[in-house]
């Protein structure tokens, strides 16, 4: 254990998922570049799904890689323990996604399953806390800790958050999206139409969840967050941070993955690699990015809408589904391609028009001059789209069909105007600051807690 101040502090950085991959990756540049801190790279997943160019662009930029952090030497004597633990969350996911095996199981049978299995896996946690602790004794007082927002209730972060504030070592949260929504709450459209919950199904998730905060024990939150302009309010008291208790722990900045500069770096070095290409060349290029389905979406009107613009003869159709959705199509009824594999700056390059209801990727849309449109008749949900008026919000399937059908790129750029975009890019994004300015401000905001918006 070093607690000399005159060390350089590492910045120790956990990635989980392609979004916070993609959120944290112009800092790590940013550091890497300027020399700033020694970076050092885990995560507890072996290979991101979807992000094979943000590693590449690790590899070839600096000479860096992500290290699996169960392969650190103090989980060593506790390989079957690991082992145990990937058997039981193998289950728990099957027990949580096998549909049909949940309607043949009985009911209670399958809730005190559920239960005892989280209950066994949480004791497996317990005991991994043995060599977490030998992790973070070996760490200096001075370094920090870094993780998405939320991750400091995830296993095995929850642990290190926890006993990184016994030691004093802090530990940053980072927004890993750019929340678009201007409601913060869920507005009553179910998630899947389909579904009803009994009042039985209501109490069993009552007990079941007060059965895990129980084993968990206490929420235990990060030294300080920092997210982008105006996402203080909108991401951390919304429903997607439910029960955030610190709001003076927030510290506002840019959104790195957002800015003019980053995308400017990012897409050169996917556009000398690689293209996506779809579809005739005389037609229009529609790209729909389809957000998660728990944030008031009418499922219905959604699947209706994917099968329709599939069936138009007059655009090359392409959607891509939140990463880790489970939403699928006929794909032999509908005339499309699933682009879930494609990264979404490609995407973008590729298309004419963008449809967006709910997802911050329509920033990208309106940096790379791609105009939008919100089929806000699929959601119950406003966003900062509407709000600032840089889109076309479609009331209907056939006014979105209209539009499509009835006009040309550009003449759907007319219909939004390029000095609201410009005005609407400035207040949220970049602020008129050159993109060094930025990552140091952002910088300041991780590393030492200064705010200079």
């Amino acid at each position: 254990m070093n607690n000399s101040n005159n060390i350089k502090s590492a910045l120790i950085i956990y990635i989980r998922h392609f979004q916070d991959f993609d959120m944290v990756l112009p800092f790590i540049d940013y550091v890497a570049k300027k020399n700033k801190n020694k970076l050092l790279l885990y995560s507890d997943v072996k290979s991101i799904p979807g992000a094979e160019y943000h590693y590449g662009f690790l590899r070839e930029q600096h000479d860096m890689q992500i290290e699996y952090v169960f392969d650190q030497k103090c989980f060593r004597r506790f390989k079957k323990i690991l082992g145990f633990r990937d058997t039981m969350l193998r289950i728990q996911r099957w027990d949580k996604y096998n549909k049909r095996a949940r309607k043949i199981i009985i009911p209670y049978i399958s809730f005190f399953f559920t239960t005892i299995i989280r209950a066994v896996i949480s004791f497996l946690e317990f005991i991994l806390q043995k060599p977490i602790k030998i992790f973070i004794d070996n760490l200096n007082i001075s370094d920090k800790i870094i993780g998405y927002a939320g991750f400091e209730n995830v296993f095995p972060f929850s642990t290190i958050v926890k006993l990184a504030e016994k030691r004093s070592i802090a530990t940053i949260g980072f927004s890993r999206s750019f929340t678009c929504y201007t409601n913060l709450d869920f507005t009553g459209k179910s998630r899947i139409n389909k579904d009803s919950f009994s009042r039985v199904d209501k109490a069993k998730n009552t007990i079941k969840k007060i059965i895990v905060n129980k084993i968990r024990g206490r929420r235990y939150y990060c030294t300080h967050y920092v997210a982008g302009r105006t996402q203080k309010k909108a991401f951390f008291q919304s429903a997607s941070f439910h029960g955030f208790e610190k709001p003076d722990r927030v510290y506002e900045s840019c959104t790195p993955r957002y800015t003019k500069g980053w995308c400017e770096i990012f897409r050169s070095h996917l556009l000398e690699r690689t293209k996506f290409s779809f579809g005739a060349k005389e037609k229009l290029n529609v790209i729909f990015f389809i957000s998660d389905l728990p944030y008031n979406v009418s499922e219905s009107e959604l699947i209706n809408t994917v099968f329709e613009l599939s069936k138009m003869e007059n655009i090359n159709f392409v959607y891509k589904p939140h990463p880790g959705s489970r939403l699928s199509f006929n794909k032999n009824s509908a005339n499309c391609y699933d682009a879930r594999d494609v990264n979404s700056i490609l995407l973008s390059d590729w298309a004419d028009v963008g449809i967006v209801f709910g997802s911050s990727i329509g920033v990208q849309l309106l940096l790379d001059n791609v105009p939008l449109i919100v089929p806000s008749y699929v959601h119950t949900n406003t966003t900062i789209y509407e709000k600032y008026f840089v889109c076309i919000n479609t009331k209907s399937l056939f006014e979105l069909k209209t539009i499509l059908s009835n006009n040309n790129k550009n003449d759907i750029l007319r219909l939004v105007g390029n000095k609201k975009v410009e005005c609407f890019l400035d207040k949220y994004l970049d602020g008129s600051k050159g993109y060094d300015q930025l990552m140091l401000e952002y910088y300041e905001a991780v590393v030492n807690m200064r705010c200079s918006l």
